[in-house]
């Protein structure tokens, strides 16, 4: 697990996480303990506390938030968690987070297919790994390095995983704006 840190500043308190905690080793992922923590994180850009719901569940789990600050939360297996944005959501999609608990940070096989679907409607997507946290910007072919020389993932940024600890840094350094 990574350090978990300032959880009051948002609105989650100290026994909340503990029984967000407790559900999610019991892999009890769609409890309202989980899913409210889960949600507030999202809403706060807090991926750590994402992933470590996740880690602790051992299963890989994604965040969808729409264009209206929607949130959709899905839960997968251990190696896997589809992009599925349910109906009624609207995109363009500002951005999807998925996990790989206890693993590596990288667009996999199935990342980047879905990536490739979504190439039209999605902004920019995020993959949670134990080293940290590897994005990916939708900015179209402007002499960038890219996933991939041509079809739909040239559109998406090739950038370096960023370690956990930089992350939180450059979060306290500049707060995310808070959706709604």
């Amino acid at each position: 697990m990574i350090p978990v840190m300032d959880l009051e500043a948002i609105d989650i308190t100290y026994n909340q996480w503990m029984r967000a905690c407790i559900q999610a080793e019991a892999q009890a992922v769609e409890s309202e303990d989980v899913l409210t923590v889960q949600r507030n994180a999202a809403i706060h850009g807090r991926w750590d506390l994402v992933y470590n719901l996740s880690l602790i569940a051992g299963l890989e789990t994604s965040v969808l938030i729409d264009a209206n600050g929607e949130i959709q939360i899905d839960w997968g297996s251990p190696g896997r968690v589809p992009l599925r944005p349910p109906v009624g959501m609207m995109a363009p999609f500002q951005v999807w987070v998925h996990t790989h608990p206890g693993f590596q940070a990288y667009w996999s096989g199935t990342d980047k297919n879905s990536l490739a679907i979504a190439q039209g409607i999605l902004s920019s997507a995020l993959v949670l790994g134990a080293p940290g946290i590897k994005q990916s910007r939708n900015i179209g072919p402007e002499n960038i390095q890219s996933i991939a020389q041509e079809g739909p993932l040239q559109y998406w940024t090739e950038e370096e995983v960023v370690p956990w600890d930089r992350w939180y840094t450059q979060l306290q350094a500049t707060p995310v704006e808070v959706i709604a």
